[in-house]
């Protein structure tokens, strides 16, 4: 037996709105780590990193390792720009966050019905709410650039390093945005320097001393980095004409692809404009 069209469509929907229910439930079940939870740990970082570029601290924790427990690895203007959020309670920054990954789920893939669907059907989704990591930010990203709006690609150098495979596709489908994106950037990035200079020589110290960490939960842990790196670079080149290539590009270019990393790679699904059209009977002058 065939389901009509609206039958699908109440399928679907019921699906999606289970996906949604499921989230919340394992979210919520997990809670947030030192409030009575276990998750979260990824947005507490952020918190803990806003409030000591608030007072004027150094970002990062000397001996801190990557994974550690809210242990800030990113860039100084990440930490920085969130610095005036660092006043509110951290349960109510981490699922504030969690708000802001869910609105960035839904930019990813293009609609809320497939937002359930992607929670439902790519666990890394879940993993990543829960963990309020910026990996579906960064697929938010991705699908932007990819829809012909690349202007978010500089910007969010300030997150990740990881979004310069859309450097190519940006540059093809949205020039104009794309150099004014990395402009802001620069720019920001500048302006960070001028204001803490020291803190950017602990980042560079971090970085240059940083280990992987082993385990399952690092996906990709036997590819040598630099391989990724050069991968990430091809399929970027490549993602000009394979457009669905660039999450998967934006995905190797991470750091350490943890398994809640994967969660970018639900841009793959996002809705694309129509740029060409097959021209119809009618545009060709046939009568018939």
């Amino acid at each position: 037996m065939t389901l009509s069209a609206r039958g699908r469509r109440l399928l679907v929907g019921g699906l999606a709105a289970f996906g949604f229910v499921f989230a919340a439930q394992v979210v919520v079940g997990h809670g947030i780590q030192g409030e009575g939870g276990l998750g979260g740990i990824d947005a507490i970082a952020y918190w803990s990193a806003a409030g000591r570029a608030w007072r004027g601290e150094s970002l990062y924790q000397p001996g801190s390792f990557v994974g550690a427990f809210a242990a800030y690895q990113y860039p100084p203007p990440f930490a920085q720009l969130l610095a005036p959020f660092s006043i509110l309670p951290l349960p109510a920054f981490v699922w504030a966050w969690r708000a802001v990954e869910l609105v960035c789920l839904r930019v990813a893939v293009g609609s809320w019905v497939r937002a359930g669907l992607a929670l439902l059907l790519w666990p890394p989704v879940i993993a990543e709410l829960d963990a309020g990591n910026i990996h579906v930010v960064m697929a938010a990203v991705v699908a932007l650039a990819m829809r012909g709006f690349a202007a978010t690609v500089g910007p969010a150098f300030l997150m990740k390093f990881a979004s310069w495979p859309l450097l190519p596709v940006g540059l093809v489908l949205d020039r104009s945005r794309t150099l004014v994106g990395a402009g802001i950037a620069l720019g920001v990035v500048g302006i960070s320097w001028v204001l803490a200079p020291s803190v950017w020589q602990d980042y560079a110290s971090l970085i240059s001393t940083a280990k992987a960490p082993e385990g399952w939960y690092n996906v990709l842990e036997g590819i040598p980095v630099l391989l990724r790196l050069a991968v990430a670079g091809v399929l970027g080149l490549a993602s000009v004409r394979y457009i669905r290539l660039a999450p998967i590009a934006v995905t190797l270019a991470y750091p350490v692809v943890w398994f809640h990393g994967l969660a970018t790679l639900v841009a793959v699904a996002t809705v694309l404009p129509a740029r060409t059209r097959t021209p119809r009977r009618d545009d060709l002058g046939d009568p018939g």
